[in-house]
């Protein structure tokens, strides 16, 4: 969500897919550094693209209303239309509050939680696949890894499954393999 702003999942992904041979893929995030920096908007700065549209598409807000609304909401579009709307009774004031609010947490320093060391191992545990001709039909079901083997959930059914639709699953669940047993204490 970093690298694409961090509001939109569907964008995320379509990063994810295109990232993921990358070589330093698995590599623990900067923490404030350059790719940080990069990915999302910086809290002084607005992208003015996202302003623009803001102000053209939403027709009853001034720039700098929406250019604060932005700034709060780290540069997603969305969440700034939302924010302006749900503050529309007293805008000047919510913005007044967010402009104090941002001067006193740029004087404080922002504590870090380290990020666990590891390789970044993953294992798939698990997957969720559909049952029937398409998604207006059917049913979800899960399938799960325990003690090695696969076991299928269907509603109240519960029994072992000798082979899991793995390649067809809608969404898959994995489990990091390297930090297993060693958590942070400050997460």
């Amino acid at each position: 969500l970093m690298a694409v702003g961090g509001s939109n999942v569907e964008a995320a992904m379509n990063w994810v897919f295109e990232h993921n041979s990358d070589p330093d893929f698995n590599d623990p995030l900067p923490e404030g550094g350059s790719a940080a920096s990069a990915a999302a908007p910086s809290s002084s700065d607005a992208d003015e693209t996202i302003v623009m549209s803001l102000v053209e598409n939403l027709g009853c807000f001034t720039a700098n209303q929406v250019r604060a609304a932005v700034k709060h909401c780290s540069g997603a579009a969305d969440r700034a239309a939302d924010w302006l709307f749900s503050h529309m009774d007293d805008l000047d004031g919510a913005i007044a509050a967010l402009e104090s609010t941002s001067v006193a947490e740029n004087s404080t320093p922002k504590p870090t939680t380290p990020l666990e060391d590891g390789d970044g191992k993953y294992n798939l545990v698990g997957l969720i696949s559909h049952i029937g001709k398409n998604t207006g039909s059917g049913h979800y079901v899960a399938h799960l890894k325990k003690d090695g083997k696969w076991v299928i959930f269907n509603d109240e059914k519960v029994a072992l499954s000798k082979d899991p639709p793995i390649r067809h699953a809608y969404m898959y669940l994995f489990q990091r393999s390297d930090t297993i047993g060693a958590p942070n204490s400050e997460y």
